[in-house]
């Protein structure tokens, strides 16, 4: 089961979720099996499927079963790029545990995540035209986000418009996508699936924020990741964004950790009490609360449901 803690009402149709992945992943290569459900049975929010839920029965639709091979489709290709994202930033921990690559071997995670993504579009390749394209167009975002992002490694001079066109790519475009998908599997007006997908958008953009505020100011066991990741791995986030453009002392600091492959953790722990107390987590959380606000607005429109 899921590891948010949300009483939605859709509990059924996450674990109906989790058993279709489960199922989609069999292989007859025993490894393949192994670090795919190593990856899946971590847990993790499962926002996506329960964004295309939520709004598949706010438009009253009632396709289950394509909606949960749709939303099982989304959390695989998701899974899969979480994989390779801990390969491209070296990252040590996932989710309470070891990252995939570090657990089975470089290899092999490469290919696990590559199997994750054809076991995704093996499902979303019995959908229409439509759904088709719009899954791979999202893929295609989160590819060029990944390589924006990777770009941007160790680069103290990132701008907040830069950062947000990275998380746009990488998190919000499959969250908003999932949205939409709830909405055309239960044939909603092209008003409502536009409605769904810009709520869904911004919610992304909000959700990545409070991620990497939390990255920050959180506890190390609930992150179930060391605090400070992020910077551990070169990447620069948006509260680290906005106060490094408050005080050169930071950007300095910034300069030095990044010249060095391996990170000073006194220096990232100096950065982070920067970032900390020059109000840059106060309006980071400002911003995310905005696209959140943002993101209320386009479900006006959208009557009551059960």
């Amino acid at each position: 089961m899921s590891a948010n803690s949300w009483d939605l009402g859709i509990d059924a149709e996450l674990e109906m979720v989790e058993q279709r992945m489960k199922k989609l992943v069999s292989s007859s290569q025993e490894l393949l099996t192994s670090a795919s459900l190593y990856v899946i049975e971590a847990g993790g929010k499962r926002l996506r499927p329960t964004l295309a839920i939520l709004s598949h029965h706010a438009m009253h639709g009632n396709e289950l079963e394509r909606l949960i091979d749709i939303a099982s489709a989304m959390e695989l290709i998701h899974s899969a790029t979480l994989i390779h994202d801990d390969i491209n930033d070296g990252a040590e921990i996932r989710r309470g545990k070891k990252a995939a690559y570090r657990e089975f071997g470089l290899h092999e995670a490469i290919v696990t995540g590559d199997f994750l993504f054809a076991r995704a579009f093996y499902i979303g390749g019995t959908f229409g035209k439509k759904i088709v394209e719009l899954v791979a167009n999202t893929t295609t975002q989160v590819a060029e986000g990944e390589m924006m992002q990777y770009g941007h490694r160790r680069d103290p001079k990132l701008s907040v418009d830069q950062y947000l066109k990275i998380i746009e790519g990488k998190t919000a475009s499959p969250i908003k996508t999932a949205a939409q998908l709830g909405v055309i599997l239960a044939k909603g007006h092209a008003e409502d699936v536009r409605n769904f997908g810009e709520y869904g958008l911004n919610l992304g953009i909000a959700f990545q924020i409070i991620d990497d505020v939390l990255d920050l100011t959180g506890d190390e066991k609930r992150l179930g990741k060391p605090v400070g990741s992020d910077l551990r791995e070169g990447n620069l986030t948006l509260p680290v964004i906005l106060a490094k453009d408050k005080d050169k002392g930071l950007y300095k600091r910034l300069l030095e950790l990044f010249r060095s492959e391996t990170p000073d953790q006194t220096l990232i722990r100096e950065c982070i009490d920067i970032v900390r107390s020059n109000g840059a987590v106060d309006e980071a959380i400002g911003i995310a609360r905005g696209y959140a606000e943002g993101a209320k607005e386009y479900l006006e429109s959208v009557p009551p449901s059960k």
